[in-house]
């Protein structure tokens, strides 16, 4: 296994590519999410935008897919490549160094909020990574500063696995740790679990606006449960297709009505996103 991060890898400077070759994945034998299917995404170095979204009903496979790209499951047969490196012949903190991830729960809280929201990061002694100032700032356009300010602010207890947080005060609380720990490392490839179907709607537009700003920087992989998320993607990959192709592949919005009939109800108002993606 190699040991080497590749923090010297940049994004800025040359072209990138994440590959998925001839992957089967399944959880049991009656549950198979992919079988020898293939993802082949390249990204142009001097690209400005870099977000790609995912959409699909329910079960098809879309957090499978990101937990996958991530390095948390590992496909029974097949390559997962970024930039011709396997992912899962390098340890975790290279792959730390490629790929920066939020799930949609966030199961591992606990402590106050400062410490929290800067997990992942590095703490070499007397060194600041981030002002509290900043950290307040961040907190207030995810919109959960209101929440704390009133009790100890970045000294407030979040208590074990954020259990006195609704799910979507989690999400946004995760969403914020992602954020910060990206604009730390730089990695190379963000996956995000859509963190806006709890929020009201200014707290949605400065997420929103937050992605994209990831977006320029590295390849941003959103799993939405809203649309809207997804204004400025690039291209959209829908699971709905899954049992019809092999290639995943990231489709224009035009491309993507042609090909796509759960799209198509998407757009005619007859299928509701937020109904077909909680926990899929």
């Amino acid at each position: 296994m190699l040991k080497q991060p590749f923090l010297n890898y940049s994004i800025y400077m040359s072209d990138f590519s994440i590959q998925i070759i001839n992957a089967n994945f399944s959880y049991n034998e009656n549950t198979v999410v992919f079988n020898n299917h293939n993802l082949i995404l390249d990204i142009k170095g001097d690209q400005k935008n870099k977000l790609y979204g995912i959409i699909g009903p329910s079960g098809t496979g879309k957090t499978t897919l990101i937990s996958i790209l991530g390095g948390q499951l590992n496909p029974q047969q097949g390559e997962v490549l970024i930039n011709n490196i396997n992912i899962y012949k390098v340890d975790d903190l290279a792959r730390r160094s490629l790929i920066s991830m939020q799930m949609q729960t966030a199961t591992s809280l606990r402590g106050k909020l400062k410490y929290n929201i800067l997990f992942g990061l590095p703490k070499k002694e007397g060194e600041i990574v981030y002002e509290n100032s900043y950290l307040v700032e961040i907190l207030v356009k995810v919109g959960l500063w209101g929440l704390f300010e009133a009790k100890d602010g970045l000294d407030t207890l979040i208590g074990e696995g954020g259990l006195n947080l609704s799910g979507g005060q989690r999400q946004r609380l995760n969403f914020a740790g992602l954020y910060l720990r990206a604009k730390y490392f730089r990695p190379h490839l963000i996956l995000i679990d859509e963190p806006t179907s709890s929020l009201d709607e200014l707290s949605e537009k400065a997420i929103t606006q937050m992605i994209l700003d990831l977006a320029n920087d590295a390849l941003t992989l959103v799993v939405a449960h809203r649309l809207k998320t997804l204004d400025e993607a690039v291209g959209i990959f829908d699971s709905s297709l899954i049992n019809s192709k092999k290639d995943m592949i990231f489709y224009s919005r035009k491309e993507l009505q042609l090909e796509s009939q759960y799209y198509r109800d998407l757009i005619d108002g007859n299928a509701v996103l937020e109904d077909y993606n909680h926990l899929t």
